[in-house]
């Protein structure tokens, strides 16, 4: 190396030494201290964080929109598994064990229900408090039909045998096996039912007592009696509904409506196939569930008038997939539905292999059209047979896989 570019490096090697040792002269010595926000120190700001917008400036106010289309408001923050922060859980477990044919109590403060491993029925409150309706055992209860104002109810056992008990006086009597598929009036001094014989020609609906005294004749139901489904209406107008109707293509199909007089009332117009109705509390409206080719042969659900002076009228589609026995009236103008996550193509068409689909709970404002959001229930799957307290504070509900029983408090 030469003389000349060695002196050249040295020149610059010096330069760069001297601006380094003026650089850390003055960070140590001349650098203003950098004061942190008060609250905030060191290292308390999470990787991936935002920093904070500051004080807002003075002079502007505003509010957050609630209306429909707006941002819901909440007590608090919703953490995984449907609790709100600094709140009780939303989702309470009322019983561990298997619990059948659950229906609401008559003063729509807590529910009914059979247990399978005593063959006892009891009352359950939302604070999990149980008590037996009656000392009487009955093994192998199949299915119940319950009364809606009072606490007797149809039993129907494997064998066939269908007994009327009532937990009021703990009397029973003996019904006969060929009557089928049981509801009862609203004040429970009549129900409806099917009275299958052999000959087709002396299948009937009839209108009886509960204990099967003075049984009448409503409709003659000759080769549909498996297309008739007795279901007595609150406004009492409608005891059963059939789907005999004209079919007007594919997706769409008349539900004949019949009275307990031979009555002649419109046709309820549905579109689709599939039809699962549920009546609101006064009868006026009827929420229902249908498939189409459109919806992919998934349930929709609707709204229309329910009773006889206004069937089809104000008719609407609420753009919500599950089916009508998974939600329940809370009044004319309110409804509460479980809505299964996700709804696989033919879900209407094979119902029982998606049971297994985790539910969120929905509220549907008929007046506003709105439909709020509450929530997923904690440690359930899928929901059936719910309930709401009188107070719309409790959603009551059995785990369709476990069968276990669940109170939802509803925010």
């Amino acid at each position: 190396m030469s003389d000349r570019l060695k002196r050249i490096l040295f020149a610059v090697f010096f330069v760069l030494f001297s601006i380094g040792v003026a650089l850390l002269i003055w960070f140590v010595f001349f650098r203003a201290a950098v004061t942190p926000p008060t609250g905030v120190g060191p290292g308390t700001v999470p990787t991936g964080s935002l920093p904070g917008a500051g004080p807002a400036e003075p002079g502007g106010t505003g509010t957050i929109p609630t209306g429909p289309g707006g941002l819901p408001s909440a007590g608090g923050v919703p953490l995984p598994g449907g609790v709100l922060a600094g709140a009780a859980p939303q989702t309470v477990l009322l019983r561990d064990s298997v619990t059948q044919q659950v229906s609401p109590s008559a003063d729509k403060q807590g529910a009914r229900y059979y247990d399978p491993a005593d063959g006892r029925f009891y009352r359950i409150t939302t604070d999990g408090i149980s008590a037996a309706l009656s000392d009487q055992t009955f093994p192998n209860v199949e299915h119940v039909e319950w009364g809606n104002a009072s606490d007797q109810a149809i039993l129907e056992f494997p064998d066939g045998t269908k007994l009327h008990y009532d937990f009021r006086t703990q009397t029973q009597t003996t019904l006969p096996k060929h009557w089928e598929e049981f509801d009862f009036a609203p004040d429970d001094r009549q129900m409806v039912a099917k009275s299958i014989a052999l000959d087709p020609d002396s299948r009937y609906l009839i209108v009886t007592d509960p204990t099967g005294n003075n049984p009448r004749a409503v409709e003659n139901l000759g080769q549909n009696d498996k297309k008739t489904f007795p279901v007595w209406t609150p406004s009492s107008q409608i005891v059963a509904y059939a789907e005999v109707g004209e079919a007007n293509g594919f997706d769409r199909q008349s539900i004949i409506l019949v009275g307990q007089n031979r009555e002649n009332f419109r046709a309820l117009q549905v579109e689709g196939r599939g039809f699962l109705p549920l009546w609101s509390p006064a009868g006026t409206k009827v929420l229902y569930s249908a498939w189409t080719s459109a919806s992919e042969y998934r349930p929709d659900l609707w709204v229309s008038g329910g009773d006889p002076d206004n069937v089809n009228k104000d008719r609407i589609k609420l753009n919500i997939q599950t089916w009508a026995d998974k939600c329940v009236w809370a009044s004319e103008s309110t409804i509460y539905c479980a809505v299964p996550d996700t709804l696989p193509t033919g879900a209407g068409l094979q119902r029982s292999l998606f049971a297994t689909i985790p539910d969120t709970f929905y509220k549907i404002d008929l007046q506003s059209g709105a439909q709020t959001l509450l929530g997923k229930p904690e440690g359930a799957t899928g929901a059936q047979n719910l309930m709401v307290t009188a107070d719309e504070r409790n959603l009551l509900f059995t785990d369709t896989v476990t069968g276990r029983f669940y109170d939802f408090k509803i925010p």
